[in-house]
């Protein structure tokens, strides 16, 4: 009796098990517990980016938009690279320049600032042959208005003093390039220069713009005796007025002289943000329009003959007979001579510094006429990027095509924060192209984005955030484009980012380089 009792708990036992293994084998696969490493995650077990989802709001026709996050919501961050371990195993010149990196090509004179490509990445090579990427920050000189002389004065009651904060703070940050940013270019200030270029043990490089046809513009009433009527024709026919070659000769004899020698200054840019190319072509006056140009009055008509000669050379028989193509082949054309002409009439003065392109915008940047055009003469594309939360991938690909073998320079960007404020009162952040943020640290989040963009791809040599003070206009209206305050004072969360990514620029490029052999 006791044995069979035995048995039949046991039978029970064995039931029981059973029952506990077929609920186990047909449990679904979420439900169980996988195993993981003693080491932890390994990098395949995350995506590569935890993204951040920032959100933003843009100031058009007037008015602000809602508040969004339709272009943001894959923001990336240093901290939040997940395959990403941070090394430091490398020198550097004092200019920030990686050391040991060995160019397949080299464009410039030896000595100065020059072009280079290493192990298929574009770079610029510093004058103690360090293989450099730019970051830095545009217009570093004091304020002019009033708000901001009355702050300067309280602050540093001195240019001297002022400029030895500021390359303390530049060093700090890892800025490795400025401009000072004048209308009429000229160089630093001796009174500033040492403190800005060389702070600590540190190296600045810095660059300017030549401002070839603006200057010729603003000079058209002293020299022709009247002015250009700016809203109702493209500036760009001013290149084909008789006198236009002369006065820029004598313009880049002078300005060039100035940097004759300065191993510091990279290079010229020509212009700002000339008007090559609209929307649609919709805009004459923003971009180039071969009908606009065929009805100049008598005083263009250099310009206007230009483009007779255009119509007479493609067979083209009237303003109705003009196609999408005939419209892009002027564009090209108008395009190809200014930059002939431009950097031709540079390189007759200048033979040691870069001549670093127009800083294309808005629609002219994606016109594949204008960026090779400007490739073709320029040592490097620079580009004025807004309206966009990131580089956008087919234009960067697109890029690689237009530019071939030279590199490109993002020469403005930046975002404003609705947490700035003077004087207890917030920032209208109406003035600009940057979109709003609502907080400093979000700034720095969308400048970490970006320039992870850009390193990710091989053939840009790096980015200028604009710029170094806030703005406040004459009506009181403040825009948080700085990297300081109304009121001199470092934006730290903000900056404490910049500051990151600036110093993992080699090591981030490394990670990309091996991500994308593998």
């Amino acid at each position: 009796m006791r044995k069979h009792i035995i048995y039949r708990y046991f039978l029970f036992l064995s039931l029981v098990g059973l029952m506990q293994l077929a609920l186990s084998c047909s449990s679904s696969s979420n439900e169980i517990e996988p195993l993981k490493p003693e080491g932890g995650d390994t990098p395949l077990e995350k995506d590569e980016y935890t993204f951040l989802n920032v959100e933003y709001r843009k100031w058009q026709n007037g008015t602000f938009q809602a508040w969004t996050t339709a272009d943001s919501r894959e923001t990336r961050t240093i901290d939040n690279m997940n395959w990403y371990t941070p090394s430091s195993d490398y020198s550097r010149t004092a200019w920030g320049g990686r050391i040991g990196l060995q160019p397949s090509s080299v464009v410039g004179k030896e000595g100065f600032f020059r072009v280079a490509s290493c192990g298929g990445r574009s770079y610029l090579l510093d004058p103690d042959n360090g293989a450099v990427i730019i970051h830095g920050i545009q217009h570093v000189r004091p304020g002019e208005s009033t708000a901001h002389k009355k702050a300067f004065s309280t602050r540093y009651g001195s240019e001297a003093r002022w400029s030895e904060e500021t390359g303390k703070l530049l060093a700090d940050n890892h800025i490795n390039y400025i401009s000072y940013g004048s209308n009429r270019i000229e160089v630093f200030p001796a009174a500033v220069r040492a403190n800005l270029l060389t702070p600590k043990t540190q190296k600045i490089a810095y660059a300017e713009n030549l401002y070839l046809l603006r200057t010729f513009m603003w000079d058209m009433s002293k020299n022709l005796g009247y002015a250009f009527d700016d809203d109702k024709y493209n500036r760009l026919v001013l290149l084909f007025e008789p006198t236009f070659a002369t006065y820029i000769d004598h313009l880049v004899q002078e300005k060039s002289a100035l940097f004759a020698g300065d191993r510091h200054f990279i290079g010229f840019y020509l212009d700002n943000e000339l008007p090559f190319a609209s929307y649609q072509n919709t805009d004459p006056l923003r971009g180039i329009d071969l009908k606009h140009f065929l009805s100049l009055p008598e005083r263009y008509k250099a310009a206007r003959e230009y483009a007779e000669k255009f119509m007479r050379d493609n067979g083209i028989a009237s303003a109705g007979a003009i196609t999408k193509k005939n419209q892009e082949d002027f564009r090209g054309m108008v395009a190809d001579y200014y930059y002939q002409l431009t950097t031709a009439t540079v390189r007759r003065y200048d033979k040691e510094h870069l001549i670093l392109g127009t800083r294309l915008h808005d629609w002219s940047k994606y016109n594949q006429k204008v960026v090779e055009a400007c490739a073709r003469y320029c040592d490097l594309v620079s580009i004025n990027y807004y309206a966009r939360w990131q580089p956008e991938a087919d234009f960067l690909a697109n890029l690689k095509v237009w530019c071939g073998t030279k590199p490109f320079l993002v020469s403005e960007f930046y975002t404003k924060a609705e947490d700035a404020s003077y004087q207890g009162t917030g920032y209208a952040n109406t003035e600009g192209g940057g979109w709003l943020v609502h907080t400093q640290k979000n700034r720095g989040e969308f400048y970490q984005n970006f320039c992870l963009r850009l390193l990710e791809t091989h053939n840009c040599v790096g980015w200028v955030h604009f710029e170094y003070n806030d703005g406040y206009d004459s009506n009181g209206k403040a825009s948080n484009k700085g990297v300081v305050s109304i009121e001199y004072e470092p934006y730290e969360s903000f900056l404490s980012q910049m500051r990151q990514l600036n110093l993992s620029v080699h090591s981030l490029i490394d990670y990309y380089d091996t991500k994308s052999v593998q």
